[in-house]
């Protein structure tokens, strides 16, 4: 196993290129990363108690709000590692196509997976050892060479996604449109829980946007919010010591009742039963 980091602790910047994976891994939030499959067999992990499979040349990134989880594998020597935090990476980038807010990292409701052919397969191992290079540098000049090598990877992964994600005739403005709204979800959902609030500060009708998420989404714009309020929630009762009540409190609801009853709609259970699953 190999893993390296570069650290600024000026600004809290951190960047870690890692090869291989101890199965007690788990990042309860902390990086934007690529999870890149550089071997021969499929591999199983976890996202948000969701089990992802990625097969040999599949690469895909989960965002600093997701938790991911090896616990449930053995230790896997092929599956590479970029993570970075938004201090590192985002600290003098827009929110364009390739920043931490963009089409890899909040274009969609789930966690892509990019195939990569033999050429692309290439293309970024060369990257990626390059990278590593980089990290050994005790340069003035090493920070930012590692941005513009990391910026590149992205730059390259979100090529495809464009290509493969995307259906055919899809509307840049209106994927735009999505991801915007997520970006949204993600910084007011303790706050704001009708879709009418984020159409106001996207200057958009609700219909509007529940139009475009028809078009493009598995999911309303509705279910976008209710489904980050339960992934907060679910942190928190598992790796906290507050109550349904008090948990309820923090995420916006002033009735407890209206809390439980959308916990049991999204999970099936209550947070009672949720605890002890998770507890046994």
């Amino acid at each position: 196993m190999m893993e390296k980091t570069f650290k600024n602790r000026e600004i809290d910047a951190e960047f870690k290129i890692s090869q291989g994976i101890s199965s007690s891994y788990r990042d309860e939030g902390s990086f934007l990363m690529f999870i890149w499959n550089d071997g021969a067999v499929p591999v199983c992990f976890g996202v948000d108690e969701r089990i992802v499979e990625l097969k040999p040349g599949q690469i895909t990134c989960t965002t600093y709000l997701q938790q991911v989880d090896f616990t449930q594998i053995d230790e896997v020597d092929d599956l590479k590692f970029l993570r970075f935090n938004r201090e590192f990476y985002c600290v003098h980038t827009n929110d364009s196509e390739v920043s931490c807010n963009g089409l890899l990292f909040f274009g969609s409701s789930f966690s892509p997976i990019l195939e990569l052919n033999d050429d692309e397969s290439k293309r970024l191992r060369t990257l990626f050892d390059v990278l590593t290079e980089e990290f050994d540098m005790k340069e003035s000049s090493q920070e930012e060479m590692l941005r513009i090598l990391l910026k590149r990877f992205i730059i390259r992964c979100t090529r495809l996604a464009n290509k493969q994600l995307l259906k055919d005739g899809d509307n840049q403005t209106e994927i735009d449109l999505i991801r915007h709204y997520n970006v949204l979800v993600e910084e007011y959902f303790k706050t704001k829980k009708s879709v009418s609030e984020y159409a106001d500060l996207l200057h958009k009708s609700p219909k509007t946007i529940a139009n475009v998420f028809s078009k493009n989404s598995d999911l309303t714009p509705l279910e976008v919010i209710h489904k980050r309020v339960i992934m907060e929630a679910k942190r928190m009762l598992l790796y906290t010591d507050k109550s349904a009540k008090e948990i309820g409190y923090e995420l916006g609801y002033n009735d407890p009742a209206q809390f439980s009853k959308l916990f049991k709609k999204e999970i099936g259970i209550t947070t009672t039963q949720f605890l002890k699953k998770n507890q046994s």
